[in-house]
């Protein structure tokens, strides 16, 4: 008498509500029921086949974005680089901290990586702790032999010259030159000088000799190894009255009218790394 019956069954609030609203009214309830749902509850939006990219939510409250069809097709982030995502690529030539191909020994230089192209530039290009290994140094004209030295020519009183720019690629190797500094007599006029308009790296130095082939350097008053002329990365000469040469001098000889000089690298294995010498009077 009190409850409301349909075909012999007892009816809840809710089948009233659905019997009296129509099925607008069951969408509604289905909602708001759908909200009430704990964190394992699937989400769907426009079609139920997965194609309106629905969050599937996880039993930890997370989600997992699907992308366009029913098993998804979205990447992640961490699919790029390595496999934690942790690639540190700052020039973008694939190499750096923590990236699959290895570490780069330069990121700011996307030529210089493992396995690039050693190139006669004064650097290791291809990260194997090495300088220009393995590349041909360009052609620089100067004499490798003793006999026949390189001639920079004469040198007169206010004069300056200037050798070509040199490489010496095999650490025992010598550059030869001569040079000569023109006198009637003693004293001489002005004040002969050479050193190193260029050095990459402080790696060259000079020996002075008195003859061609030479293998022992003039004496030295000053600069110089063991009293001798080698290992210089500057040498001068004063003479200012008959009797020797005086100090900033570092040759106390007589005057060095014609001289040779020797040069070579002080650092191991193959460089491309280049010199110029500068000769004043």
């Amino acid at each position: 008498m009190g409850g409301f019956r349909d075909e012999g069954r007892a009816t809840s609030p809710m089948h009233k509500l659905v019997r009296t609203a129509g099925l607008g009214a069951l969408g509604l309830v289905l909602g708001c029921a759908g909200g009430a749902l704990d964190d394992g509850a699937v989400t769907f939006g426009s079609g139920g086949n997965g194609n309106g990219g629905g969050t599937v939510g996880d039993t930890d409250g997370d989600s997992a974005t699907s992308g366009g069809g029913p098993s998804g097709s979205g990447a992640s982030a961490d699919s790029q680089g390595d496999d934690d995502g942790d690639c540190i690529d700052m020039d973008g030539d694939g190499y750096g901290q923590g990236c699959v191909p290895g570490p780069d020994c330069d990121d700011d230089d996307p030529d210089v990586h493992p396995g690039a192209d050693e190139k006669c530039n004064g650097q290791d290009d291809n990260c194997d702790g090495e300088i220009d290994n393995g590349c041909d140094c360009p052609e620089d004209g100067v004499s490798g032999n003793c006999n026949l030295p390189t001639d920079l020519g004469s040198v007169a009183a206010g004069g300056m010259t200037l050798s070509v720019v040199g490489t010496v690629p095999q650490e025992s190797a010598l550059d030869w030159y001569t040079v000569s500094f023109p006198a009637e007599g003693r004293p001489g006029q002005g004040m002969p000088a050479i050193e190193f308009a260029i050095n990459d790296d402080n790696a060259f130095v000079f020996d002075v000799v008195s003859g061609q082939c030479q293998a022992t350097g003039i004496p030295c008053g000053e600069g110089g190894h063991d009293g001798a002329g080698i290992g210089l990365d500057a040498w001068s000469f004063v003479d200012d009255e008959p009797g020797c040469c005086t100090p900033p001098g570092h040759a106390m000889v007589a005057w060095p009218e014609q001289i040779y000089l020797r040069v070579y690298r002080t650092t191991p294995g193959a460089s491309c790394g280049t010199y110029q010498l500068r000769v004043t009077r």
